[in-house]
């Protein structure tokens, strides 16, 4: 079970925290589920898929699965404690390696579907948490990869305990805790059959052997499926989802948006498919050419120029390959930050900028990248590290560097340290993605702990290192006012793509676990506001004669674009301040969210906005990532429709006045 563009719940802002316990042993009431011989007691609608093979329930033999399928027991269980043995192999090229186990579930009775708890095992980071299957279609229960993953023998057996009693469901592989979980919830099915998952996607199998299950007593009260009306009457009685006609579905299933129709086109071409609001217009700022390429983000230094980076190594994951990661971090590597200069920009040729000073090569997917000083120096993420890099001499290019911080987990390349900014009061700030963990050395010596979704700050001089926020998921846009005032995205359409930031904050997504009891938690936007799709990338302020495309704010409101990939559109935000005490729905956190037409639409659906900036021109700049496949995780990494080259900058600028 994998969600689109790795979706963790938002919704649910309540979990109970406990400490961590020892997995219960199986006890002599514990009764065997599975014969070891045959099916008896369990059932497929693709018996095809499943059998038993060396005295194990196997599901799939190695060749590509063609939908997701459940093997489930005939039988309906409440409370119990589940203990079995688990193993999965597969090749990661071939697609998603994943499965899980089915608890308190009931069949979809349209297809090969299930709904309910699946407690997550496979790869590349799934494991022990709660996925909603077919319900909530959300991550509920994340587990902590850091604690959890190094427990998990891969692609051998290993020993997986679930206990669910009441409310409360916990799981355990091979005796390390992965979840301990408080269904927040009423109306929740509290009973409903165990079933097994193989995934669709990839080459996969997955066996399980020696099943038993201690049944406990029942909850008094509680609710089940057929006392909530089955499938439909549960779903009914949760919070509706968003029309049709209003977002497209966010089940993990929906990664249509990867398998586009048409063939790459010029920039040239590319640019006669766009759409402006009336008033703009667009220009091609930066093209792919030899050497350069899938461009990252854009920054403007001291005097004007406009600085970029390519990632041409991209995807490379340590969790898949760690050995062929760090071999790219220690050689000499495709990717470059690259300056083009202020006369060039101001003066913008045909066919875009030409003339790139090259300041920094030999490196491996930058995400992070900062312009400092008078733009003779550069904070750039390389591998594991943020280093400064200066140029000493005068001629445009970086001739030294120094390592400023260390230890930051490589795990996932598309979530490594991104959105260096300078910040108020002296301060660097950066956030980090979902599935990246590591302990960062700074240069005082202090080493910092610095696992999944977070902001953190440093000094200039690489001191002062510490983590500013406990989630949200994924942080791909941040922007800031003159006053400093700040704002981040979530990355999922969970109904929120704006936030204000409040260092140290909780924020609902994939740190949840991490949550600290004394720190302010973040109120989550109207939950059925949606952009659409299913990934946001990109933030930036529309200052100006773009405001005129919110005729509706107030002097004391903002104008906010939102770079949405998935749809290829650039979408606009009126945020009205409001007074949270009056409108508790609409504006939880002192802002109300009203959508505006959008600044750009596009029918080339390879346009793939990934990151925004305003410039010092007063013109909107915004990276494509030009591409048929933009998800990182529900495509295979070496998928021949992934364009490593391509990649274009473009510009958004008011017409000018006829007079």
């Amino acid at each position: 079970m994998i969600p689109t563009r790795l979706l963790i719940t938002a919704l649910l802002t309540l979990s109970a925290s406990f400490a961590l316990a020892e997995a219960p042993a199986r006890s002599d009431k514990a009764k065997s589920i599975f014969d070891g011989k045959t099916l008896d007691g369990w059932e497929s609608p693709s018996p095809n898929l499943w059998a038993v093979k060396d005295g194990c329930l196997t599901g799939g033999d190695g060749n590509k699965i063609p939908y997701n399928d459940f093997l489930c027991t005939k039988g309906s269980y409440s409370n119990f404690v589940l203990h079995l043995k688990i193993k999965l192999t597969g090749d990661p090229k071939t697609g998603l390696i994943n499965s899980g186990v089915q608890i308190r579930t009931k069949r979809n009775p349209t297809g090969h579907e299930v709904c309910g708890y699946q407690c997550d095992y496979g790869e590349p980071n799934w494991y022990a948490g709660i996925y909603d299957e077919g319900r909530r279609n959300k991550f509920i229960a994340p587990a902590d990869m850091a604690v959890i993953k190094p427990a998990v023998k891969l692609w051998d057996w290993n020993d997986y305990v679930i206990k669910a009693d009441g409310k409360r469901v916990q799981t355990w592989i091979n005796g390390v805790q992965g979840i301990d979980f408080m269904e927040p919830e009423a109306d929740i099915a509290s009973d409903g059959i165990i079933g097994f998952q193989v995934h669709g996607g990839g080459n996969t199998t997955v066996q399980v052997k020696d099943v038993y299950i201690e049944e406990l007593p029942t909850t008094p009260g509680a609710p089940t499926w057929e006392s909530l009306g089955g499938v439909e009457g549960q779903r009914a009685k949760l919070k509706p989802a968003p029309k049709a006609a209003d977002a497209k579905p966010t089940t993990k299933r929906d990664i249509s948006y990867n398998d586009v129709k048409g063939t790459a086109l010029t920039a040239e071409e590319e640019m006669k498919k766009f759409h402006l609001a009336d008033g703009y217009e667009i220009e091609l700022v930066l093209k792919e050419s030899d050497g350069i390429g899938k461009f990252v983000s854009v920054n403007f230094d001291q005097r004007g120029r406009m600085w970029t980076q390519t990632a041409l190594e991209y995807p490379l994951d340590a969790n898949e390959n760690p050995a062929a990661a760090e071999a790219v971090y220690a050689a000499k590597s495709k990717d470059k930050v690259l300056v083009y200069s202020r006369e060039e920009l101001n003066a913008l040729p045909a066919g875009g900028l030409q003339k790139p000073t090259v300041f920094a090569d030999g490196l491996a997917i930058p995400l992070g990248v900062l312009p400092w000083g008078n733009g003779d120096s550069a904070y750039i993420l390389h591998g594991h590290d943020i280093l400064l890099f200066k140029d000493t001499d005068g001629d445009g290019k970086a001739d030294k560097s120094d390592v400023m911080l260390t230890g930051f987990g490589v795990q996932d390349s598309h979530l490594f340290p991104h959105q260096f900014t300078r910040a108020p009061g002296g301060w660097i700030w950066m956030a980090q993605g979902a599935f990246n963990s590591g302990t960062v050395l700074d240069k005082s010596g202090k080493m910092t702990e610095f696992p999944s979704t977070r902001m953190a700050r440093f000094r200039p001089d690489g001191t002062g290192f510490e983590i500013t926020s406990q989630g949200p998921c994924n942080i791909w846009g941040l922007a800031m006012t003159g006053e400093g005032e700040t704002f981040i995205q979530e990355a999922n359409d969970f109904g929120y793509p704006v936030m204000p930031f409040h260092e140290y904050a909780n924020y609902p997504g994939c740190a949840d676990r991490l949550f600290k009891s004394y720190a302010p938690h973040f109120p989550i936007q109207e939950p059925d506001f949606k952009m659409g799709g299913t990934g946001l990338s990109g933030l930036a302020l529309g200052e100006g004669d773009f405001r005129k495309l919110t005729p509706s704010l107030k002097a004391d409101g903002l104008c906010m674009f939102v770079a949405n990939p998935i749809i290829s559109k650039l979408q606009t935000l009126a945020m009205h301040r409001e007074d949270s005490r009056k409108m508790p729905r609409e504006a939880p956190n002192g802002w109300r969210l009203e959508q505006a037409p959008d600044l750009l639409t596009s029918d080339d659906p390879f346009f793939r906005p990934v990151a925004m900036t305003s410039g010092p021109d007063g013109c909107l700049y915004i990276v494509d990532w030009y591409n048929k496949i933009i998800s990182h995780n529900e495509v295979a990494r070496n998928h021949p429709d992934r364009d490593k080259i391509r990649g274009r900058i473009w510009r958004i600028k008011p017409k000018a006045e006829k007079r």
